[in-house]
């Protein structure tokens, strides 16, 4: 074998110094060999040149094949060593190397043992010509179209590799991306998959900006590969979630290691401008699977950052948040048939001043009933959350309030959460159905039993006293439970606080909720509020309750939910 170099000049400093391309003639006839060298010599390229590789048989061809992966046409002879030598030669090319961008063009002086179309039809090649249609004329044509639609082909694979890379890379840490982490598992078995989630990492934007973040995740992404890549693929899925893909199938002492990555990062120091800080992370695992693996993972992560800061959580079929899922794929069917066809009840629960037990309001508690069962809220009300259903249900509830207000001229408390606070469309709800059944708001109250919620949002704010204006009461729900109650009835028209029942179900008996309880009662004297003790379940409690001054309760000792006509 041998390889000749075409230089038709030499180039002077000020020419462009032309690009080499390679082709290989590959025949058994030295005769050919040399014609076609001869030819190639008298040959001139305006934009390339020629290196020309000789081969004199099949096996000599591969060889050079194996070194030179960038050969743009090989001339190859159909008979030599064996009668379809040349043609085996292509389907190694084709099949075994996978090159499919050299031009391949078969040459035969024994065109009637193998007939062109046959050839064409059944072998991956570009051309076929007998060995005697290859004047200069043609050979030059040949070459000079072969080589060019070599260099398109070069172009457009750049093109496409460039366009992969950017599809399957993070563009910040230059880290493999979501999309390469799923096409990766497309071709692996057996993997776990560690899935590292920054926590507060929002924060850090916030506070310090998002060059400061970007350095963060930059600074981890590092990180990461400097110390794990020999045992993982390290990738960066999205904005502050990174994972570690094991490259082996069974990784002894699986969770020493992961306890051990977290240890590693949190002792990471991330030092850039006004940031000196270590971060924290939360972790989800699924261990050694082959379906499914990112959802596992995922559902791991989310019962982590579910159990507290800095957990560890290794995928299992018992996790809560699967719990969550299947409870929330059950239940919203039936509360969906629920609200289309009259499966929804509003329960009355009386509210009683202490000093004679009388009644002064009633407080609407929903009821689902499926199949002549009927179901408490705690059975279905975080599936309708989760489901995107919950508001539909406190429309019918606030639409059952104002039914009965007209009907009895009692009043009524309807529950309301940040779900409903967020929905664009309940001041108009709310404005619209009062005015449909004419009642007077000053009977209606709302309930509201997420009240964090409403320290993050000043439209949120804006409406309840909007809502306050027309005249129905505001009640805290489930007070005492969040530190940030106490202050936000300063911002809010709130007239009623309604105690946590974790506190007054057990005060008779419990020193810290009588101190809880009388902390709560004095913040309300001073500030003109009127207080509900909820869960007052026997005497003793009820007792306890008065004593402590308490002037409104609710309760099983009192009343139990049942429908109002009842």
């Amino acid at each position: 074998m041998a390889n000749i170099k075409f230089a038709k000049e030499k180039q002077s400093d000020f020419q462009v110094k032309k690009i080499v391309q390679k082709i290989l003639i590959v025949d058994d006839d030295q005769s050919i060999h040399d014609i076609t060298n001869m030819a190639l010599n008298a040959m001139e390229f305006s934009d390339f040149e020629l290196e020309v590789f000789s081969a004199y048989s099949a096996n000599e061809a591969k060889e050079i094949l194996k070194q030179e992966s960038d050969i743009a046409l090989a001339l190859i002879d159909v008979v030599m060593d064996t009668p379809e030598a040349g043609l085996d030669l292509v389907n190694y090319i084709r099949n075994d190397l996978q090159n499919k961008l050299i031009r391949l063009i078969v040459r035969t002086g024994q065109a009637n043992d193998f007939p062109q179309m046959h050839v064409i039809q059944h072998y991956d090649i570009n051309d076929f010509k007998e060995k005697t249609e290859l004047t200069l004329e043609r050979l030059y044509t040949t070459i000079r179209t072969s080589v060019k639609q070599y260099e398109q082909l070069i172009e457009l694979q750049n093109k496409y590799e460039e366009t992969y890379r950017q599809l399957t890379t993070n563009s910040l840490t230059r880290l493999p991306n979501r999309v390469k982490l799923i096409e990766d598992f497309s071709k692996k078995s057996n993997q776990t998959l560690i899935l590292i989630d920054i926590i507060g990492f929002s924060i850090i934007n916030d506070t310090n900006g998002y060059a400061v973040g970007d350095f963060v995740l930059k600074e981890l992404g590092g990180f990461l590969m400097a110390m794990y890549s020999s045992s993982f693929n390290v990738y960066h899925l999205n904005n502050d979630l990174f994972a570690l893909v094991t490259t082996v199938e069974n990784m002894e002492h699986l969770v020493a290691t992961v306890e051990k990555i977290k240890d590693d990062i949190s002792k990471l120091h991330i030092v850039t401008d006004n940031f000196n800080k270590t971060i924290e992370t939360t972790i989800g695992v699924a261990y050694q699977t082959e379906e499914d693996v990112m959802r596992k993972a995922e559902l791991a992560l989310k019962e982590a950052r579910n159990t507290g800061r800095n957990q560890i959580k290794f995928y299992s079929s018992d996790l809560k948040v699967i719990q969550k899922i299947n409870d929330t794929n059950q239940w919203a069917p039936i509360i969906k048939y629920g609200l289309e066809h009259g499966g929804l009840i509003a329960y009355a629960q009386p509210i009683h001043r202490v000093d004679d037990k009388s009644i002064v309001k009633y407080e609407l508690l929903v009821r689902l009933q499926h199949e002549e069962t009927v179901y408490v809220p705690l059975q279905f009300l975080a599936a309708a959350k989760n489901s995107g259903q919950l508001y539909n249900i406190f429309k019918f509830m606030f639409e059952q309030g104002c039914i009965l207000a007209v009907k009895t001229g009692h009043r009524f408390s309807i529950n309301i959460s940040d779900c409903e606070l967020n929905n664009t469309g309940l001041l108009e709800f709310i404005n619209t159905t009062i005015k449909k059944y004419s009642v007077n708001p000053r009977l209606l109250s709302l309930e509201i039993l997420e009240y964090n919620a409403i320290s993050h949002s000043i439209e949120i704010k804006e409406m309840l006293i909007t809502i306050h204006a027309l005249g129905i009461e505001l009640i805290v729900d489930d007070f005492g439970v969040q530190c940030s109650n106490f202050g936000q009835t300063e911002h809010l028209p709130i007239s009623t606080l309604k105690i946590d029942g974790s506190y007054i179900q057990n005060v008779h008996k419990s020193i810290n909720s009588q101190i809880v309880v009388k902390t709560i009662q004095t913040f309300a004297r001073e500030k003109g509020l009127k207080l509900i003790a909820e869960f007052v379940c026997d005497e003793e409690v009820f007792n306890k309750v008065k004593e402590l001054g308490i002037e409104y309760v609710q309760g099983y000792y009192l009343s139990e939910p049942a429908p109002f006509e009842s």
